[in-house]
Formats: structure tokens, C-alpha cells, sequence
């Protein structure tokens, strides 16, 4: 009994150490991680873009923003299906990532500092 204790606190705070994001708690399904890895790399490419300043705070703002709304999303349709995305879904997540792609391209090679810089 003595042993209990420790292995069951261990256990509740391990399952309250798990993150909140459901993609983050299911890494193994491949559309999960497909749709998961994009969205990193879009916020790994705003940081980028706001670090060597081709996007203004506002405009990585804004795009921060989109980036949100197809988390929440991606977290809605995790929920709905036990941590799976349908292949519709994916599909729906990827489209709205390819048009965030081109948002970002767009907001980095039509900054005003892009433009002061690349005269």
C-alpha cells in the first residue's frame, strides 16, 4: 500500500503534465501529424519573417491570427473524432494552410520593409 500512493500521484500529475492540444496528444495518426507539421512550420516562418523584419508586428499579428483560427479548428475535429482527422478534414485544414502559405508570402515580399530594404 505504501508503494500505491507514489505511482498514483505520479500518474495524475504525469496525465496533467500532457498537453492541452489534442494533435499533440495523438502524434501518431499521419494526418494528424501531416496537418500538425504544417502549422509549425508556419509559425516557425512568421517568427522568421518578423526576426529578420520583412513582416511588421501587425502583419505577423494578423497572420498569427489565421494561424489560430485553423488551430481551433484542427483541435475542434480532433475532438469530434477521438483524436482523428476524416480525410475531408484534412483535406478542408490543408486548403486553409495553402492559402495562409500565400498570405505569408505576400505579407513578407510586400512589407514596406521589404520593399526600404531590397531597393
Amino acid at each position: 500500500m505504501k508503494t500505491f500512493l507514489p505511482i498514483a500521484i505520479a500518474t495524475v500529475l504525469g496525465a496533467a503534465a500532457l498537453p492541452q492540444n489534442a494533435s499533440a496528444a495523438w502524434p501518431w495518426h499521419p494526418r494528424v501529424n501531416e496537418v500538425s507539421g504544417r502549422l509549425n512550420n508556419e509559425q516557425r516562418r512568421i517568427g522568421n519573417g518578423v526576426a529578420t523584419g520583412r513582416l511588421s508586428p501587425g502583419q505577423a499579428n494578423r497572420l498569427e491570427r489565421g494561424e489560430q483560427h485553423i488551430q481551433r479548428q484542427e483541435s475542434r475535429d480532433l475532438a469530434r473524432h477521438g483524436g482523428h482527422l476524416t480525410a475531408r478534414e484534412q483535406l478542408r485544414l490543408n486548403r486553409e494552410e495553402n492559402l495562409q502559405s500565400r498570405r505569408i508570402n505576400q505579407a513578407e515580399h510586400h512589407s514596406i520593409f521589404h520593399r526600404w530594404f531590397h531597393r
